[in-house]
């Protein structure tokens, strides 16, 4: 059995998935000093898994510089998202959005989105694409939107104290435990309750499991973590899942967020800045076919090789 990408080999939390898993990533012993791309102290990782329109619930996380989830819970309008967002994004921040943040393209696909797909497209992992011609995004979209309102920073290059990213929690759960597919926990008509219900406990467990990873997250220090767990086991409906199922996916954005900081070479940028780059947490393997393809043109870098 593989360790998680993010974990310590034979430690807490170790891989779920039964069969051959892809990489793993490269981490440190627990504990160890890792390269930082900025000095993060004081600052909080919020995660937003965003629903594009505002009728249907949003998932909310913080996470503390030290990787302690403060707190997760659910929002449905812009005013509630902002309600929870603005306090705790006053100072240095860096929020984690799993939604389009940029969107100029009048149709078709985003340069991030063509690229996860041809490099996650192998784990199922592809996204769905995000234009002007879909009303949800002709102003640009719901999360640029919020960013905007809280004056925040979306160059994902941005080394200021105040930003915004695109995260994709389906490539980054792959990445960070080397799993040979992404768990199919979504609400998706083919994903029966009895496969939603053991992928999300599957990933509670592994996201527990990182409370020894190089990178910590301690997801046990926030008291809802404990409701949603329960939530999650005595579910009996789709529609109990998909309650807590948005909350999980905000701490997979902010993990990625803190990550991304830490990590910044093992962290991939899949797009450009002018029209949308989702950050991708990825192994030692994927980061040297992300540079690889750079130099053949495909608009991909890694966070600590910018031009």
């Amino acid at each position: 059995m593989s360790a998680g990408a993010w974990r310590v080999a034979g430690g807490a939390g170790a891989a779920l998935a039964a069969g051959p898993a892809a990489p793993a990533l490269a981490t440190g012993p627990a504990g160890s000093a890792l390269p930082s791309r900025v000095d993060s102290g004081g600052s909080r990782f919020l995660g937003v898994d965003l629903a594009w329109a505002g009728r249907r619930q949003s998932g909310l996380a913080e996470l503390s510089a030290e990787g302690d989830l403060i707190t997760l819970t659910q929002a449905v309008s812009d005013d509630e998202l902002l309600g929870w967002l603005r306090p705790r994004a006053a100072g240095p921040v860096l929020v984690a959005f799993d939604a389009p943040l940029v969107v100029v393209n009048d149709a078709g696909s985003r340069s991030a989105e063509r690229a996860v797909g041809h490099h996650f497209g192998r784990f199922h992992a592809s996204c769905h694409p995000a234009n002007r011609s879909n009303p949800m995004f002709a102003d640009g979209g719901r999360a640029h939107r919020l960013a905007l309102a809280m004056a925040l920073d979306i160059n994902p290059f941005s080394v200021g104290s105040r930003r915004a990213l695109e995260v994709y929690p389906h490539p980054a759960i792959v990445m960070m435990f080397g799993l040979p597919s992404i768990l199919r926990y979504k609400n998706k008509r083919h994903h029966s309750f009895e496969v939603r219900q053991d992928a999300l406990v599957d990933l509670m467990g592994r996201l527990e499991g990182l409370a020894t990873a190089a990178v910590p997250m301690r997801v046990t220090k926030a008291p809802e973590w404990s409701r949603v767990r329960g939530q999650v086991e005595s579910a009996t409906t789709k529609a109990a899942l998909s309650r807590a199922e948005d909350s999980i996916d905000a701490v997979v954005c902010a993990y990625v967020g803190l990550y991304s900081v830490r990590r910044p070479e093992l962290t991939a940028v899949l797009g450009a800045v002018n029209d949308g780059a989702i950050v991708i947490p990825v192994t030692e393997a994927v980061r040297e076919q992300v540079l690889r393809d750079r130099e053949r043109g495909w608009p991909a870098s890694m966070l600590d090789a910018a031009d």
